[in-house]
């Protein structure tokens, strides 16, 4: 997102697909953007960049949706891109440092310092509530 670099649990992801037409839903809360018909089901959007207090931009058709298991079935998260699957030692996953706080330590599970970035891994369970 951005320039930062966010990682989930592959083990929660179902698939990933290419822009796909979202139907808005009215009232919902800002970081909903609607929903996806995924083979016959729907599914409800979350904008990770509104989630994660990013600026919100219109839906481009490079925006990629990742879909993933939640308690409530299938839900996608809309991402500026995807990037490689990496196999992660848990011995280098490190707990978010304490000086974070407020809504970001939330929604960040664990990161890791990779080669030439910090990867911040998302507590998805956070992330999918709809409150």
């Amino acid at each position: 997102m951005g320039e930062e670099l966010f990682g989930v649990d592959t083990l929660r992801v179902q698939e990933i697909l290419t822009y796909q037409e979202i139907t808005s839903v009215p009232l919902a809360p800002d970081y909903v953007r609607g929903l996806i018909n995924l083979r016959g089901q729907i599914v409800t959007v979350i904008d990770l960049r509104c989630r994660l207090g990013f600026e919100k931009l219109e839906q481009e058709r490079s925006s990629m949706n990742l879909i993933v298991n939640s308690d409530e079935g299938l839900m996608s998260l809309l991402v500026d891109n995807i990037g490689n699957v990496l196999d992660i030692p848990a011995n280098r996953l490190l707990p978010p440092p304490g000086t974070i706080r407020g809504v970001a330590v939330h929604y960040i599970k664990e990161v890791c310092q990779l080669e030439d970035d910090l990867l911040i891994v998302l507590n998805l369970q956070n992330i999918l509530q709809l409150n």
